[in-house]
């Protein structure tokens, strides 16, 4: 998408500055609305996203939402202005789900309005959640065990919603038709209106009161600002080409010993960046096929760790960036192949990036954080529906721990999943909630602890893990990897782990009970090199055992005196690093 050219005399920075932060409170305002009006656990712990597009469907600002999102709004946006071209009028409310059309996956319901002032189209508003159930075979409609696009439930190209006012009354039964879990799934779709109306009525007032031509000078502002940023940052980085590869070990279906290779050549020159998956396996006959719109994501969001913070992630940043994937890869996938289960494909697409980066800024880039890991229950007749997500926390950075039991930045405001919201709305009741010792990556800085989450079931049903991580998360700059995730689950009195898979279903009864524990993250720098008194405080806190301070950090510590044995601690790091290096 193009970046205007600077906007000369007619650009006020005064203005421009007020405008902009005019336009973050309307992305902010339409977060509330969406927010307190939904009613699913998802929406309430952050899976949700809103935003603002001028009257070229320009992103604007990202507004609140995870840069893992940033491509699917300019996708879905330019998707419904290239179906519908001009024939926007006031009162429309367009409504899309469809892969293919820049959305993550079914699950993934947008909200789009056309804003107008005095008839003229000012720039659109959108909401996008994910929701609890979508159809299909697999309750959530997120499996990667699904075989076509046809079999992961109801797909919803951009289509109106509302016409004029008037709401599309055949549209909404067809949907409640089927999709389990009505009233949740009503609930948050009319929460996304409700915020894009709002967004909308603040819009019109901004656009009001500062004139057309100031608004969309700023709109040129900023993404030229963003772009000339992210040019300065790339140019910043040292030329050459940077390569990173591994295989992901899952075709999606359980196949023993499954590699499929995902491939990235990183290359930098002055101000421009390409990355290129030419050399990835081809798309696959199960639902973790990543669309083309979130590896373009992946890559955007591993970018973002380097450039200024304040730095939004709007239609300029985009544009300083190119993705490279042929059509029919596994992360270009083309119809009607699934991509419901495509989210840990998307993690490790991000790890990659992330690793080819710090290949050219290896004192800047971070450890990919752990997240996104999560269980879907569905009761026998639909009725009760739960999908809770939580998180690990983040990999170490190069100059401080990571975070323990956060989002990953590449999540941006989402939070795990309210246990009491959960329980009583879904009847789901959640017997552990900790973190596991012993699980970090070790470092000068540390990685972020495991988690382990576990629930009981109120009826008969199917319920679904997923794993975003098949292997542990590896360190940078000599840091050690994190634990690995793992899964037990206990039916009718009965013990066992379950596959290392992304996707494990699993009939479960009342009372059964699922486990899980979200992998560590891995460590930054020689673990011998850490603050002693770094190592005493987690060992004081239970997040790491006395034999591991000993044998992994080379710290004593004196758990009766609640100190470190500086002696003891000396003499143990100069027999373990001779060289005193």
């Amino acid at each position: 998408m193009r970046v205007h050219e600077p906007p000369g005399l007619r650009f006020d920075p005064i203005a421009t500055e007020v405008i902009k932060h005019e336009l973050a409170a309307i992305s902010e305002e339409m977060a509330i609305a969406v927010s307190r009006t939904a009613r699913s656990v998802m929406v309430k712990s952050g899976d949700f996203a809103a935003s603002v597009s001028d009257d070229e469907g320009r992103l604007i600002g990202q507004g609140y939402a995870a840069p893992i999102q940033l491509a699917h709004f300019d996708a879905v946006v330019a998707s419904l202005r290239g179906r519908f071209g001009t024939s926007f009028q006031p009162g429309d409310v367009f409504v899309t789900n469809d892969p293919y059309a820049g959305v993550g996956h079914l699950p993934d319901v947008f909200v789009i309005i056309p804003v107008f002032l005095d008839d003229r189209l000012i720039g659109f508003t959108h909401a996008y959640s994910h929701h609890t159930d979508i159809g299909g075979r697999f309750p959530g409609g997120m499996s990667s065990w699904a075989r076509s696009s046809f079999e992961e439930g109801i797909r919803i190209p951009p289509v109106r919603l509302y016409t004029a006012g008037v709401r599309n009354d055949a549209l909404v039964e067809t949907i409640v038709a089927n999709v389990r879990d009505v009233v949740t799934w009503i609930g948050d779709l009319e929460a996304k209106v409700a915020g894009c109306r709002r967004g909308g009525e603040q819009l019109i007032r901004l656009v009001e009161s500062r004139g057309f031509e100031a608004y969309r000078s700023c709109c040129d502002y900023l993404c030229m600002r963003s772009a000339e940023t992210m040019r300065a940052t790339i140019d910043a980085l040292p030329d050459g080409i940077y390569r990173a590869a591994d295989d992901f070990e899952d075709d999606g279906l359980g196949t023993p010993d499954a590699r499929l290779r995902i491939a990235l050549v990183l290359e930098i020159e002055g101000d421009a960046i390409r990355a290129d998956f030419s050399g990835s396996a081809g798309q696959v006959d199960s639902a973790i096929n990543l669309p083309f719109t979130m590896t373009k994501s992946a890559v955007y969001t591993a970018l973002k760790v380097l450039v200024e913070p304040d730095t939004l992630m709007n239609a300029g940043f985009i544009s300083a960036v190119d993705v490279v994937a042929p059509r029919g890869s596994i992360v270009n996938p083309v119809h009607p192949a699934p991509v419901s289960g495509r989210a840990p494909l998307a993690f490790f697409v991000l790890d990659l990036v992330l690793r080819a980066l710090a290949q050219a800024a290896p004192q800047r880039v971070p450890v990919p954080g752990e997240g996104g890991d999560l269980m879907h229950y569905a009761s026998e007749n639909g009725q009760r529906v739960a999908l809770d997500t939580f998180f690990g926390g983040w990999g170490a950075r190069t100059n401080c721990d990571g975070i323990d039991g956060v989002a990953p930045l590449a999540f941006g405001a989402y939070g795990t999943s309210s246990v009491e919201i959960l329980e009583r709305e879904t009847g789901v009741i959640v017997d552990t909630f900790e973190f596991v010792a012993d699980t970090e990556g070790a470092g000068e800085h540390r990685g972020s602890l495991a988690v382990r989450r576990s629930w009981r079931f109120p009826d008969r049903g199917d319920a679904m893990v997923r794993r975003g991580r098949l292997k542990p998360s590896e360190g940078l700059g000599g840091g050690q990897a994190g634990a690995n995730a793992g899964t037990q689950v206990c039916i009718g009195g009965e013990e066992s782990a379950l596959p290392r898979q992304t996707h494990v279903h699993v009939a479960v009864s009342r009372g059964d009970r699922i486990t899980h524990q979200v992998a560590g993250t891995g460590g930054f720098g020689d673990p011998r090199h850490r603050s002693p008194n770094l190592v005493l405080g987690d060992v004081l806190d239970g997040k790491v055992t006395v034999a591991r301070a000993k044998s992994v950090y080379g710290v004593v510590v004196d758990v009766a005196n609640r100190c470190v044995d500086s002696e003891a601690t000396t003499a143990l790091r100069t027999v373990a690093n001779p060289n005193g290096d």
